[in-house]
């Protein structure tokens, strides 16, 4: 045998051997070098179950897998304190809903954390509602009343951020948003019956901006009937000049959710009036000047692209 032949060969043996190993290393490399969507990250991470199974029922998994995007993530904590804890709940609701929910959630755009300003930013939502991004100085971040607790989770196509409540997408104008509650028929008529003689509140309620904003504490219409209105005829024979006071009273100058309401007094519309807010762990009750005892905020946080609703269980008197 050829020595210069045989060793030639083990040169060439060793070369293809060193080829191999090198491209399965580089196929090896390429597959764990493969770029993670949101939708990607989603299946594997253990702390957005819920959310994963909401994804997969409403069938948007594609749309989270586009490019520039941003997503506002519950975590499973956050879809069990809304009431949605399990994957069956989730389905409970139909899918146009739960996808409504979801994209309510999503900003075109890649936004980190440090490129949010500082203050209240009203953002444009890819289910074409808007939402309330608030960064502290602190820098504490909030969306609507849900806090941002993991940021900057990075993926291919944008970021997404961790947050402990699911969002209430909003459903229009603040008066769409009374206008469609079936829980508040009494207060609509209120602001029909003023609307000629205080356009200035029908404006207000009625305006697209998401600058002019306003809070509006919304009596139920249990609270009108408890008041004395016991129907609605009553609302539209009710004095004018009086109903006006008294629906101004409920509204406040700009955005405040829950999270923001502490305990203190806040001005309303009507000028020189203050509501005294009593904030707990459990909480929030809104006490009127003329009131005996406190208003409770019985449901909280209702986005409106020009503002937040809160529906309380009393008539808030000046």
């Amino acid at each position: 045998m050829n020595p210069f032949f045989w060793i030639g060969s083990r040169r060439i043996s060793v070369i293809v051997l060193l080829l191999i190993i090198s491209l399965s290393c580089k196929k090896n490399d390429d597959t764990m070098a493969t770029p993670k969507t949101i939708t990607d990250r989603i299946l594997e991470d253990s702390q957005f179950s819920l959310l994963r199974a909401a994804v997969a029922y409403a069938e948007v998994g594609d749309v989270l897998k586009g490019g520039n995007l941003t997503l506002f993530a519950p975590n499973d904590a956050a879809f069990q304190a809304s009431g949605l804890a399990t994957p069956a709940a989730i389905s409970a609701l139909s899918k146009d809903q739960v996808k409504a929910l979801l994209l309510y959630h999503v900003l075109f755009g890649v936004v980190s954390a440090s490129t949010i300003p500082s203050g209240l930013n009203a953002v444009a939502t890819v289910g074409k509602g808007v939402a309330f991004v608030n960064k502290l100085s602190d820098g504490k971040i909030f969306i609507n009343n849900a806090q941002l607790i993991q940021t900057d989770i990075s993926v291919a196509n944008g970021y997404i951020h961790s947050i402990d409540r699911v969002l209430t997408p909003s459903t229009g104008k603040l008066l769409t948003t009374i206008q469609t509650n079936p829980n508040l028929t009494f207060l609509t008529a209120a602001v029909k019956r003023i609307g000629t003689s205080n356009p200035t509140l029908l404006a207000t309620l009625s305006n697209e901006s998401s600058t002019n904003t306003v809070t509006v504490f919304a009596p139920n219409d249990a609270a009108f009937q408890s008041a004395g209105y016991k129907d609605l005829a009553a609302i539209n024979s009710a004095n004018v000049q009086t109903l006006t006071n008294t629906l101004l009273y409920h509204v406040v100058s700009g955005v405040t959710f829950s999270n923001q309401l502490q305990t203190g007094s806040i001005s309303t519309l009507l000028g020189g009036n203050k509501l005294t807010i009593t904030a707990t762990a459990n909480q929030i009750t809104i006490k009127g000047n003329k009131n005996s005892t406190a208003a409770t905020i019985r449901q909280a946080d209702i986005p409106a692209t020009n503002g937040v609703v809160h529906i309380i269980d009393q008539v808030l008197q000046p």
